[in-house]
């Protein structure tokens, strides 16, 4: 997801919301100026036409209260489930979201535990999150790479870079779990280690969302989830979701 500004309430607002919605194309379309000015000022009406009268991926969603990832001064929840021992020696762990403290998170576990027989992050439980720390997470394991995936709009298609963040992770072998509830950032993520990292994906096929979200906040209560970009990935298909190198055995958690 990527944060757009917010749309300040009062006079004209319902019109600035509207243009931040034509922005993104086909996808609301069918939310006409007409509709919207039936709202006068009120911006959360506004939105509720703008979802009903689009394709079905804008969506309004209720802010959690404190909001945890904005305010610093609160404690972020963890963006790792915890992480255990393989049969075989790997280390598994969970990325379970992509939390404001995800980078460190991270690297300070794996710094904490043995590699050398490989590496299976777990992402079955990922449905995504903030686009820049996704690639902060990536940078992990793949260090920096200009041009790793691009972003498709109407207005053509923008390279984006995987950012440098130190030396990466060293691990022998890396596995990546996915599966049906992998969603958006996380399948994003799966499919950049696969292309870069040499990462083999293990589970079930992903959710498919192959765009961004961008997060309009309406009030303290709601924001608005607008689609935006298209992800490109070389080399991978995100439409439709990732297909996994190989299942996971019947009744197992892990290859």
């Amino acid at each position: 997801m990527l944060v757009a500004p917010a749309v300040a309430a009062g006079e004209g607002a319902v019109a600035r919301l509207l243009e931040a919605v034509e922005a993104h194309g086909p996808a609301t379309e069918g939310v006409t100026a007409e509709a919207l000015g039936r709202c006068g000022t009120d911006l959360l009406c506004a939105a509720r036409r703008i979802v009903a009268g689009g394709d079905g991926r804008a969506r309004l969603q209720r802010r959690d209260h404190p909001d945890t990832d904005t305010i610093r001064w609160v404690t972020t929840r963890a963006s790792l489930g915890g992480h255990t021992q393989a049969s075989d020696g790997r280390t598994v762990v969970a990325l379970e979201r992509f939390g404001r403290k995800v980078e460190w998170e991270l690297r300070a576990a794996l710094a904490d535990l043995q590699l050398g027989q490989g590496l299976v992050l777990d992402l079955r439980d990922n449905r995504g999150g903030d686009f820049g720390r996704m690639l902060r997470v990536a940078a992990l394991f793949t260090g920096a790479l200009p041009d790793a995936l691009y972003l498709v709009d109407g207005s053509g298609r923008r390279p984006v870079a995987i950012p440098g963040n130190g030396t990466p992770v060293a691990a022998r072998a890396l596995t990546v779990l996915v599966g049906p509830e992998t969603a958006s950032s996380g399948e994003i993520l799966a499919a950049l280690l696969r292309r870069y990292a040499g990462a083999e994906l293990a589970g079930r096929r992903t959710v498919g969302k192959d765009y961004l979200l961008r997060v309009v906040a309406i009030d303290q209560n709601w924001r608005l989830l607008l689609p935006a970009e298209r992800v490109e990935v070389p080399g991978e298909t995100l439409a439709g979701g990732l297909v996994p190198d190989r299942p996971l055995p019947a009744g197992g958690t892990t290859p």
